[in-house]
C-alpha cells in the first residue's frame, strides 16, 4: 500500500483542515463522489467542495476515480486514494494537535448516538478497548504488520459491506 508521508509544513496544513478532514472522512464511507455530492452532504458550495477535493489531490490524499456525462455535463468523481497517512515524520505541536482532532472524530462519532456491541442480528456493532499488552519486539512487529494487513485489505468499499470506524494507537510504554 502507498505510504503519504506528512514531512513539510505545507502538507499537514492541507490535511489538518477540518473540512478536507470530513471530505476524507465522507469519501471513505461513501466512496467515490463528485464535488456536487460532496457540498450536498456537507452543506457547502460546489466550488468550495472542488478547491478542498483538489488540495486533496494535490497532497495525494484523494485521486480522480472516473468521469460521468450527467445531463450533458461532465462530472468528476473522486475518491480517497488507497494509502496510508504517515504523521510519524512531523515534529511538534502541530501533530499532536492533528492527532487529538483525528481521535475526537472517532470518539465522536461512537458517541453520536446510542449503540449496543451487537446489532438485531447479532453481529458485531460498536466497542472501544484499552489496556496494556505485553510484547517482544517481533511481537509487536507481528502485530502491527498484521492490523495494517487487515486494514490496508478492507478500506475499499465493496458490494455487501458496510463502514466501520476505527482508531488504533500503540506505543511502547
Amino acid at each position: 500500500m502507498k505510504v503519504i508521508t506528512l514531512s513539510e509544513n505545507k502538507q499537514l496544513k492541507i490535511f489538518m483542515h477540518p473540512t478536507r478532514q470530513q471530505i476524507l472522512h465522507l469519501l471513505s464511507v461513501q466512496g467515490a463522489m463528485t464535488p456536487k455530492m460532496v457540498s450536498t452532504a456537507l452543506d457547502m458550495t460546489s466550488s468550495s467542495a472542488k478547491h478542498h477535493l483538489l488540495k486533496l489531490v494535490e497532497l495525494g490524499a484523494v485521486e480522480i476515480d472516473h468521469q460521468e456525462l450527467i445531463h450533458g455535463i461532465h462530472a468528476t468523481y473522486y475518491a480517497r486514494t488507497q494509502a496510508t497517512i504517515s504523521l510519524g515524520s512531523v515534529e511538534g505541536g502541530e501533530r499532536e494537535v492533528l492527532a487529538q482532532n483525528l481521535l475526537k472524530q472517532v470518539q465522536d462519532g461512537l458517541f453520536s448516538e446510542k449503540r449496543s456491541f451487537r446489532d438485531d442480528e447479532g453481529h458485531f456493532s460498536a466497542d472501544m478497548n484499552t489496556g496494556v499488552l505485553h510484547l517482544s519486539p517481533q511481537e509487536a512487529d507481528e502485530l502491527y504488520l498484521l492490523i495494517r494487513s487487515y486494514i490496508c485489505e478492507h478500506e475499499q468499499k465493496r458490494e455487501g459491506t458496510s463502514a466501520f470506524v476505527y482508531s488504533w494507537i500503540g506505543y511502547h510504554a
